[in-house]
């Protein structure tokens, strides 16, 4: 009886020593994967690593034009170009000085406006798919709270074609605020363009225009 007590006694002790170990083992490997899980987060969360993600979403509606046609690549590219770009920054500083004047009804409306045009632009532009690739070639360190991405596309002759991200880190995350294509700021030009129909037909004119190539890309035309 007593053997069989003692022996009782080790067995018990060694199952509640391999459940301790088991316990051990599993507390160390979940703060493992929470400080791999944190820094992975970290490391996904950079300028570059935001460019990537936007990349891979163009080539995505590029590999895939004729499956998904308009709307599907439309449907596939805004909530990463959400996700991407600072619309609401971008939005305001494309009308210049009428942005002060805006009510906010009137904000709202250029804001989602100016959202399906971005979308609408790429999903329409990015149709077609020969082999080409991203690659990033850059990231500068910060001037201004302004970081660059550069960043080249690839085509099957190997020309390329460089773009300038100016990112900045806005609502916790880095978003582009603007694209430099062979030294030309596209927010500039398209400040200039929206301008100049305020100037003409006012903000109302303004709305009409980007709907109007809106419904362009949607129907097909590129420009």
């Amino acid at each position: 009886m007593n053997l069989f007590y003692r022996r009782n006694k080790k067995d018990m002790l060694k199952l509640r020593y391999a459940r301790r170990s088991r316990c051990l083992i599993s507390a160390v490997f979940c703060l493992c994967a929470m400080f791999y899980g944190a820094f992975g987060n970290a490391a996904q969360s950079g300028p570059s690593e935001a460019i990537t993600k936007f990349n891979a979403a163009l080539i995505e509606s590029m590999q895939r034009a004729k499956e998904l046609g308009y709307t599907g690549r439309y449907k596939l590219l805004e909530p990463v170009i959400k996700d991407s770009f600072a619309l609401s920054y971008m939005a305001g500083i494309s009308v210049g000085k009428t942005w002060k004047t805006l009510n906010e009804k009137e904000r709202r409306l250029l804001l989602e406006t100016y959202t399906e045009w971005t979308a609408a632009t790429y999903a329409g532009r990015f149709n077609d798919y020969s082999g080409e690739k991203f690659e990033i070639v850059s990231e500068s360190k910060p001037v201004q709270d302004t970081v660059t991405v550069v960043s080249k596309l690839i085509d099957r002759d190997n020309d390329t074609t460089d773009f300038y991200y100016k990112l900045r880190k806005m609502e916790g995350k880095w978003r582009i605020v603007d694209i430099q294509i062979s030294g030309v700021s596209q927010l500039a030009v398209t400040r200039s363009q929206f301008v100049s129909v305020i100037d003409g037909k006012g903000f109302n004119g303004l709305i009409s225009m980007l709907k109007a190539k809106i419904n362009n890309f949607s129907s097909g035309k590129t420009q």
